[in-house]
C-alpha cells in the first residue's frame, strides 16, 4: 500500500492489513487526518452524509462512532458498506470498551459485535473514564479482538484528569494494538506539548502509530485554535491527527478539518484530496 497522501478511491477500496495501513500512515510523515462520524446523528445537510461532507473538506480516513453493530445504520445512508461507497475512503468502526462483555449492548466492544462489523477497514477500541474500565480491562478486550483480525486496531483510552502516564499508551501497543490516541496539546487539562511528546515517543518506541486527537468539543473551535493544536501535534511527533465528533451535528466542523489540513500539509495535498474523483 502506498502512503495515504497518494491513495485514491481505488486504493482505499482494497483490503489492507494493520501492518500495511500503519506503514502507509507513517510514510505520510504526520500529514494524515482522520475524522469521526456519529452514526446516530442526523446529517448537517440532508442532501449528503456527514462523511461525504468531511471528505469534501480534506479527511483521509473516517471513523464511525456509536454504531449499532446489529443494524449497522448510519444516518443518511443504508449501512456501513453504503457509507464507504459514498465516501470512497477507508472506514473504521469505533467500539466502546465496557467493564464487562455487555452482551445486550449493540455498541459494546465484544466478540459478537465485532464479528458483525468485521468487514470494516480498521477499528478503534474506545474506553472512557468509568468504573471498571481500567488499562487492564482495555488490554483484555484488545487481546480478544486482536485474535479475530489482522486489520489495524487503535486504542483510545480517556481520563477525566487528562493524559495517562506515557507507559500506559506503550502498554496498549505491546498488548497488540497498532496505535494509540493521546489528547492533542491543549485539548484537555494538563496536555502540554512536553507531556504529549513524551506519550507519543513511548508509543513509537513500542512500535506503534502515534495519534493525537482533538476532542472535548474543540472540534468546533476557531481556526487559530485548531491550527495551533495541529501544528503542536506535528511538533510532538504525531503520525496522524484525529478529530472527534462533537463539533457540529455529530462530526468536526468541516471548516476546522480544512484548517487543520492546510496547517499540517499545505495547499497541494489539501486541494488534491478535496478534488480527487471517486473514480480514480
Amino acid at each position: 500500500m502506498q502512503r495515504i497522501l497518494n491513495c485514491r478511491t481505488s486504493d482505499f477500496s482494497q483490503p489492507a492489513s494493520g501492518k500495511d495501513l500503519k506503514q502507509a500512515i507513517i510514510a505520510s510523515e504526520g500529514r494524515v487526518i482522520m475524522t469521526e462520524v456519529a452514526a446516530g446523528a442526523a446529517p448537517l445537510y440532508g442532501e449528503v452524509t456527514n462523511g461525504e461532507l468531511l471528505c469534501a473538506f480534506g479527511a483521509d480516513l473516517l471513523l464511525v462512532k456509536g454504531i449499532d453493530c446489529q443494524t449497522q445504520a448510519i444516518q443518511g445512508c443504508r449501512d456501513l458498506s453504503h457509507f464507504k461507497q459514498l465516501t470512497g475512503r477507508m472506514v473504521g468502526v469505533s467500539l466502546e470498551v465496557m467493564a464487562d462483555d455487555a452482551a445486550d449492548n449493540p455498541r459494546a466492544c465484544n466478540s459478537a459485535n465485532f464479528a458483525r462489523v468485521a468487514g470494516a477497514d480498521f477499528f478503534c477500541l474506545t474506553a472512557y473514564d468509568r468504573p471498571g474500565i481500567t488499562a487492564e480491562r482495555v488490554c483484555e478486550v484488545l487481546k480478544q479482538i486482536r485474535a479475530q483480525t489482522d486489520k489495524m486496531i487503535v486504542v483510545a483510552k480517556f481520563y477525566a484528569a487528562g493524559l495517562a502516564p506515557a507507559e500506559e499508551y506503550a502498554r496498549y501497543i505491546n498488548a497488540g494494538a497498532d496505535g494509540a490516541m493521546v489528547p492533542a496539546p491543549a485539548s484537555c487539562r494538563g496536555a502540554s506539548e512536553a507531556r504529549v511528546e513524551q506519550a507519543l515517543s513511548a508509543i513509537r518506541q513500542a512500535g506503534g502509530l502515534a495519534i493525537t486527537t482533538i476532542s472535548s468539543s474543540q472540534e468546533g473551535a476557531d481556526e487559530d485554535t485548531v491550527r495551533m493544536m495541529g501544528l503542536a501535534s506535528k511538533r510532538c511527533g504525531a503520525d496522524l491527527c484525529n478529530f472527534g465528533d462533537a463539533g457540529v451535528a455529530g462530526m468536526a466542523d468541516p471548516q476546522a478539518v480544512y484548517t487543520l489540513s492546510m496547517a499540517v500539509r499545505g495547499r497541494r495535498h489539501t486541494w488534491v484530496r478535496m478534488a480527487a474523483s471517486l473514480h480514480r
